[in-house]
Formats: C-alpha cells, structure tokens, sequence
C-alpha cells in the first residue's frame, strides 16, 4: 500500500510538472492587495503581479509539498514520542520480569537450604 501511494503521488507531481511546462508561455494577473478596481473610488492602495503560469503552478506546488512536510511531520513526531514511550514500558516491564524471576530463584535456593538443614538436623537426632 505504502508503494502505491508514493507511485500515485510522484505520478501526481509529475503531471502537474507536465502541465506547467505545457503552459510556460501564459501569463497570469494575480490580485494581491485591496479591491479590484476601487483604488480610485476608495482610495484604497491595490496590488497586482503579472506572472507566468508556470512560475505560478511551482511556487503553489512548492508551498503545498511544505505544508504537507510540515503537517505529517506533526503526526510523525507524536507517533515517535508514542513509540519512545512504548519502549520505556516494555523496558519496565523486562525489568519488573527478571527481579521478579531473581527473586523467586532466591526463594527457592532459601527453601532448598532450609530443607538441607532439616534434614541434617533429623539425621542427627
């Protein structure tokens, strides 16, 4: 599944590569700033930008692959302090697991040695 989604999304970014050089010789009038045509009602400064297409599509697919980075690598983060913290139960865990274990073998060496001194104590007698 994880590879067919890397093809899909190179595929993608390709074909919106392909249509940007198809189009390299358009141009586009971006409104930035203040309302079109009302700088002289209003008084209001107004800002455009000519700019080829192509410039255009790059700098939209730059800025959403950044995003992009930016918001999985939240998800990224949060499941690798999970994972992080995870390992540190599962440490625990072993730890708890072999003192438990040690202290059962010291147990039974106690009961082995009591029964050895009973033993020698009823030979005696």
């Amino acid at each position: 599944m994880k590879k067919i989604i890397n093809i899909v999304s190179y595929l993608l970014i390709l074909s919106v590569i392909y249509i940007a050089v198809i189009n390299a010789s358009e141009t586009l009038n971006l409104h930035l700033w203040g309302i079109k045509d009302s700088s002289e009602i209003l008084g209001m400064v107004e800002y455009t930008k000519n700019l080829n297409l192509a410039s255009y599509t790059f700098i939209v697919l730059v800025i959403g692959l950044f995003t992009g980075i930016c918001w999985m690598g939240q998800f990224y983060l949060s499941q690798k302090e999970k994972l992080i913290a995870y390992k540190r139960e599962l440490e625990k865990s072993s730890i708890t697991n072999s003192s438990s274990t040690s202290k059962v073998e010291i147990l039974e060496a106690k009961i082995a040695t009591l029964e050895k001194a009973l033993e020698d104590a009823i030979n005696k007698s």
